[in-house]
């Protein structure tokens, strides 16, 4: 494991700096080095990937213009893997910045610029690097505890959680109610959901399909009290 892994491992921020020129690429790690950041640095996105430096990111220092590819390219790239960017370019147009900021950009800086700018850009980009791997990590718990479940506890979870009553469940399934209940206990249990609120949110997470509960029909409780008007007749 080299330097920049084994300080993402122990929780340390690890800032990306990709420059196609090398004074800034200089003084970049200079100045995040003096803050007590770990660095790496790539002067082209070829560089990047074949040295696998896309994961275990606090986030990215970018240019727009690469020797091979566009900053916003590897933007993309880096959004994949939950890793902030900010933009340091000389190639500071508008419609630069208005992608940027589109696709994500924590800030989009022009050169020359001040050093505080910079270390203020970064530290946010860090503490929303930090933010998007622990929702990262948790989205992951997450669904490995919904692939441990049965297919009738999935099943029993998104019908649940769409808002239907145990009745319509075991109507829906075709199974007994008191089944329900017991499929629905070990879903909250292994789910490790506090509440059905929770369990709730779990599913809008997971992005489980909602179902629509069946309708009653128009007019069924009128013509319940007619019958019971007509058996006193």
């Amino acid at each position: 494991m080299n330097a920049e892994a084994d300080a993402a491992e122990a929780g340390n921020p690890v800032v990306l700096i990709v420059n196609r020129e090398p004074e800034v690429c200089t003084s970049l790690a200079a100045l995040l080095g003096a803050d007590g950041l770990s660095v790496k640095v790539c002067h082209s996105a070829g560089e990047c990937r074949a040295h696998q430096t896309l994961t275990n990111l606090s986030c990215g220092i970018l240019d727009v213009d690469l020797v091979d590819a566009s900053g916003f390219a590897l933007q993309e790239s880096l959004a994949r893997h939950g890793s902030p960017v900010i933009f340091v370019t000389r190639n500071g147009s508008v419609t630069a910045c208005s992608r940027a900021l589109k696709a994500g950009a924590v800030d989009f800086l022009s050169l020359p610029c001040g050093s505080q700018e910079i270390l203020h850009a970064v530290r946010a980009a860090i503490k929303l690097g930090f933010r998007l791997r622990a929702e990262r990590e948790q989205f992951n718990r997450l669904r490995g505890r919904f692939e441990r479940l049965t297919q009738r506890e999935r099943e029993v979870f998104e019908l649940v959680a769409s808002g239907l009553l145990n009745k319509q469940v075991a109507q829906r399934l075709g199974i007994s109610e008191v089944t329900v209940q017991i499929h629905r206990g070990r879903v909250m249990r292994k789910m490790a959901a506090r509440s059905f609120a929770g369990l709730v949110r779990m599913a809008h997470s997971l992005e489980l399909p909602v179902v629509d509960a069946p309708r009653p029909i128009p007019g069924a409780r009128l013509h319940a009290s007619s019958a019971q008007s007509f058996a006193s007749l």
